[in-house]
């Protein structure tokens, strides 16, 4: 009973052995033989479709490969052209935000130097103001300590000419009364004598002039 046990899994062992085999041997046949032949069927298809032979078809074939290699290459080139355009823009963006920074920077700097020249303004109008409201005051002190200069001048001429004024009129009558009491006398000799007049700090007696004498 054993024996028959054993050998029943030795067969059952042998038929899946012997599967596995088929299987495996299935595939290969697939891949190998079948898929091969199926594509050639399906390209005997397409030659027969184009009305070309097969040395056309497979110089077409050989074209188009030389295409796509040469494609390829030409992707390859461009590939690399494009690395480093891409590289080259970098670059050009690192630049490019750099100057942005600068011009940040220098916007800064602007508003600071504006704001200085802004209080800079305000200070010097500040002193302007200042300094003319000094000079006005200044002026109109100096303004009124000569009008009062020009007053006490004003009034020490008025006073120097009032005197010269009574001087002169106390000369004058000296004068007139001097040359009355000389030219009356003339007069007694020489009847013409009228006149009399002031020459070298002397009185002369005339017979015409512009003092006229009263005797």
């Amino acid at each position: 009973m054993f024996e028959k046990k054993e050998e029943h899994k030795s067969a059952q062992k042998s038929n899946m052995w012997l599967m596995l085999v088929l299987l495996v041997f299935g595939i290969l046949l697939a891949v190998f033989v079948i898929r091969p032949g199926v594509v050639g069927y399906g390209v005997y298809q397409q030659v027969e479709g184009s009305n070309l032979t097969v040395e056309e078809y497979a110089q077409n074939v050989q074209q188009l490969a030389r295409d796509l290699e040469v494609t390829k290459t030409n992707l390859s080139s461009y590939s690399a052209f494009t690395g480093a355009l891409m590289a080259e823009v970098g670059d050009v963006t690192d630049q490019l935000t750099e100057c942005k920074v600068e011009v940040e920077r220098g916007k800064a700097d602007l508003e600071d130097a504006q704001e200085t020249i802004t209080a800079k303004d305000s200070e010097i109008s500040t002193l302007k103001t200042e300094m003319d409201n000094k000079i006005t005051e200044q002026v109109a002190q100096k303004t009124a300590a000569l009008e009062d200069d020009k007053s006490v001048c004003q009034n020490a001429l008025e006073a120097k000419e009032t005197e010269v004024t009574n001087v002169q009129g106390k000369y004058d009558l000296l004068v007139k009364n001097t040359a009355k009491s000389v030219c009356c006398k003339a007069k007694v000799d020489n009847p013409q004598i009228n006149f009399y007049d002031i020459a070298d700090n002397k009185i002369v007696c005339l017979t015409e002039g512009k003092n006229e004498l009263t005797c």
